[in-house]
């Protein structure tokens, strides 16, 4: 018999229609359903342990548990004037600059678009502006990603970086596929010279079977050259990992491993369980979750990550995030900085979460690496009190920033509740 713990506010997966949701404990597990009255009832994991466990969770990252809605009239009461919309809530740690959806892939799995979609790609005085909105919206000490599509497909992605250098960006993240970097020391130089810091990298195991599942092809050996090539541009590099059952979980510790032999060019471990927006295959979509990541790296390193190492988020949510922290030492092996701790939720939480990810993720030679992730959400999961706190953030091309899952929410057929790419 399922025990409901709380009550939230969600969508319908087929329509997209705001609906209650309750978030219940059944068999050993917590799921979230809900009922759509044209399209019946539906059941998504959420997270693949007790109801203990996830309120210790939860409670752990500032939730605060006993006020948490206790019936579907009090969710409906609380959040009547928070529904889903295109406007953030919070100040964001990161702003993403959307510079294109075009892409040099077609992957079976795809985060941002449908095919069909228009080409989206904003003129160098147009992301200019953008820019400076955001600069203005954010504050001192901003933290900047340059996103798509594939960035590297423009030609002029480097005059992108240079300007927002010029207007005191210190951190500028480039989120890839790599495909361009494992191609070109020289143009990886080009990139760090006109502002690039960080390569935000997709990689998602040691063996083809990872990269068949999410790309279609083997993109192993390109994965592997563009981390060679940062490492000889001086840019700092960040392995993110969709982590796909069936495709790639096994090979969690295998990427640590990874990451620790190119230590210190290689600076964190991000990884994202696979959500389901944009195009994926609608048959067996199989979840994996927060606690399930984390155990399978405390098996699969043999304990040299544990589980106690991991913090929930305090900003953000703390269903969304985890994070641990390590030195590696001088026999090589990794030794936490940080044991799980009962955290606060403050609103000027962003400041310091920009500070460390300077701390962690810029160039330079500590042998520290950080190794956690983000739980996106997608129709099945998506949870109002969440998107109330989220702190990855879309620069719109309307300039408002906008909560990154809402953005890409979507329902069943691809179609998004709030539709374009910014």
């Amino acid at each position: 018999m399922s025990k409901i713990l709380y009550y939230t506010l969600s969508v319908c997966p087929e329509c997209l229609k705001e609906i209650p949701a309750q978030v219940v404990e059944d068999n050993q597990e917590v799921y979230m359903k809900k009922y759509c009255p044209e399209h019946g009832w539906g059941k998504t994991l959420i997270w693949q342990d007790t109801a203990a466990d996830y309120l210790s969770w939860l409670e752990d990252g500032g939730v605060g548990i006993d006020k948490l809605p206790q019936t579907e009239k009090e969710v409906c009461q609380k959040m009547a004037a928070g529904e889903f919309s295109e406007c953030a809530q919070m100040q964001p740690c990161t702003g993403a600059l959307m510079t294109t959806n075009r892409c040099n892939m077609n992957c079976p799995v795809c985060f941002t678009r449908k095919n069909g979609d228009d080409i989206y790609e904003p003129d160098l005085k147009k992301c200019e502006e953008l820019l400076d909105f955001y600069k203005d919206s954010a504050g001192d000490n901003a933290l900047l990603e340059l996103c798509g599509g594939e960035p590297t497909v423009r030609e002029d992605l480097p005059q992108i970086a240079e300007l927002a250098r010029k207007k005191g960006f210190d951190y500028i993240q480039l989120n890839t596929n790599g495909i361009r970097l494992g191609q070109s020391v020289s143009y990886c130089t080009k990139l760090r010279e006109s502002g690039v810091t960080t390569a935000y990298l997709g990689f998602d195991g040691l063996n083809e079977n990872a990269y068949l599942k999410k790309y279609g092809k083997n993109l192993l050996d390109i994965k592997k050259q563009a981390v060679e090539n940062c490492a000889k541009a001086d840019m700092a590099v960040v392995l993110v990992t969709c982590v796909i059952p069936g495709g790639n979980d096994e090979q969690l510790g295998e990427i640590i491993a990874f990451a620790k032999s190119h230590m210190p060019t290689v600076k964190g471990v991000y990884l994202q369980p696979i959500s389901y927006f944009g195009i994926y295959p609608k048959e067996n979509c199989v979840r994996i979750t927060i606690p399930e990541v984390i155990r399978r790296l405390n098996e699969q390193t043999k304990g040299e990550v544990q589980s106690r190492d991991f913090l929930p988020g305090a900003y953000e949510h703390a269903a969304c995030t985890f994070q641990a922290i390590y030195m590696r030492s001088k026999d090589g092996t990794l030794r936490s900085l940080n044991r799980r701790q009962k955290r606060n939720q403050t609103d000027e939480g962003y400041k310091s979460i920009r500070k460390s990810t300077k701390q962690l993720w810029l160039p330079s030679n500590d042998q520290i690496i950080s190794i956690g992730g983000m739980a996106f959400q997608d129709a099945g999961n998506i949870d109002l009190l969440r998107m109330r706190r989220c702190s990855v953030q879309i620069i719109g091309k309307d300039k408002q920033m906008i909560p990154l899952c809402t953005k890409y929410l979507s329902d069943m057929q691809g179609n998004k509740l709030f539709p374009g790419i910014a």
